[in-house]
């Protein structure tokens, strides 16, 4: 299987705005690597026991639909700390995570909050990142965030920050961590984006298309 070609690393970035373990049982072998951006077509492989429904229908898979991100989609639940996916409507698996530190419960509303966004989102970007391993983007702010944010600022309810009102955020995605003991304690630590076990972000970058739904639930 070839292995997923790297995006260039942007020397210096690392998310501003944003910020598990999960391992799988002894008898639930990991799914089949597959690049993402590649042209050629899964091998075929024998089917094994103990698959989630989801690695089934991947293993099974025999042409390139696995690269087409209307095939996968992700559910993330802040208060069970799961990252949960699903390949051609099938639990593929479920990750453990954390999210942002605010001690705040609720939607993000500014940057600043340490709130994890709550909503419909894609993944838009992935590269690579020194601090968190691999960084998938998603389109936060979306619609809904502006309007939230534009309601606030109208209403002159947000912070001040060097004498302007703080901006609606960004720089918000799925990342690794510097800290598994954090991941693992089940310790919201990051600035508001998910963060899960690295094992765990390497695998996700390299199934989960640009354009797969994530929805973050509370």
């Amino acid at each position: 299987m070839a292995p997923q070609a790297a995006a260039p690393i942007s020397p210096g970035w690392e998310p501003q705005d944003g910020m598990a373990t999960y391992a799988a049982p002894a008898n639930q072998p990991a799914a089949a690597a597959a690049p993402i951006d590649g042209v050629e077509s899964r091998a075929a492989s024998p089917t094994r026991s103990g698959l989630t429904p989801g690695e089934r229908a991947f293993e099974e898979t025999r042409d390139d639909s696995y690269l087409d991100s209307v095939n996968w989609a992700v559910m993330v639940y802040k208060s069970r700390h799961q990252l949960v996916v699903y390949y051609k409507g099938r639990l593929y698996r479920t990750y453990h995570a954390v999210f942002g530190r605010s001690l705040q419960p609720g939607a993000k509303l500014y940057e600043g909050d340490r709130r994890t966004p709550e909503g419909v989102y894609t993944i838009v970007e992935k590269y690579p990142s020194r601090r968190w391993r691999w960084f998938l983007k998603l389109n936060y702010p979306n619609m809904l965030d502006r309007r939230r944010y534009d309601n606030l600022r109208d209403h002159q309810v947000l912070p001040v920050a060097g004498g302007h009102m703080v901006g609606a955020g960004g720089r918000i995605g799925i990342h690794g961590t510097d800290n598994p003991r954090l991941n693992r304690d089940d310790i919201n630590w990051t600035t508001g984006c998910i963060s899960v076990d690295n094992t765990d972000i390497s695998e996700l970058n390299r199934i989960l298309p640009n354009g797969t739904v994530v929805i973050i639930r509370p």
